[in-house]
């Protein structure tokens, strides 16, 4: 991960609302969960999603756009 990069982390109880190479804007939801309206808080491009089995949590990284 990047310096650049911003990091989302969302419970993966539920389905993501965005998959790598998505484009997102600030406000977009990324997260059905009900319970944790998660939001993204740049806008972007997903660079990746990776499963943290520890904490049950999906990490999102979303490189902004300019």
């Amino acid at each position: 991960m990047s310096a650049r990069e911003t990091i989302v982390r969302v419970d993966a109880t539920y389905d993501l609302k965005v998959g790598v190479g998505d484009a997102v804007h600030r406000g977009d939801r990324v997260s059905d969960a009900p319970a944790q309206q998660v939001f993204a808080p740049v806008s972007g491009v997903v660079k990746s999603i990776q499963f943290d089995p520890q904490n049950h949590e999906f990490v999102i990284a979303i490189l902004p756009t300019a």
